[in-house]
């Protein structure tokens, strides 16, 4: 099936659609529930003000990313990585110093 130059809203249930290909479309607002995105490939993406949650991430990578302002929370974090370095060693550094100096650069004049 192939859609092309169209606008209009799908609505798409129990439907198997691996393998599909969407560039160049416009899905802001969409909504994705009870979706299989494994191994999915998103690359030139805006998910600017996006929400995900109860979303299972294991494994997946995220590379040359603008992840300015994005906040994680509830998140199961072991052997998750930024830029090579453990998360729960820069926590265990950051508990580790009791006299309040530790700062973490920020991108807000730090």
């Amino acid at each position: 099936m192939e859609i092309h130059e169209v606008r209009d809203e799908l609505s798409v249930k129990n439907a198997i659609v691996s393998n599909s290909v969407f560039d160049d479309v416009n899905m802001s607002n969409t909504c994705f529930t009870n979706v299989n995105l494994s191994v999915a490939k998103i690359t030139r993406v805006n998910l600017t003000n996006a929400r995900i949650a109860d979303a299972n991430l294991s494994n997946a990578t995220f590379s040359d990313v603008n992840l300015s302002n994005v906040r994680i929370e509830d998140a199961q974090i072991a052997g998750m990585q930024i830029n090579g370095v453990l998360v729960s060693d820069l926590f265990a550094a950051f508990a580790g110093h009791s006299d309040g100096g530790f700062s973490a650069a920020t991108n807000e004049g730090n």
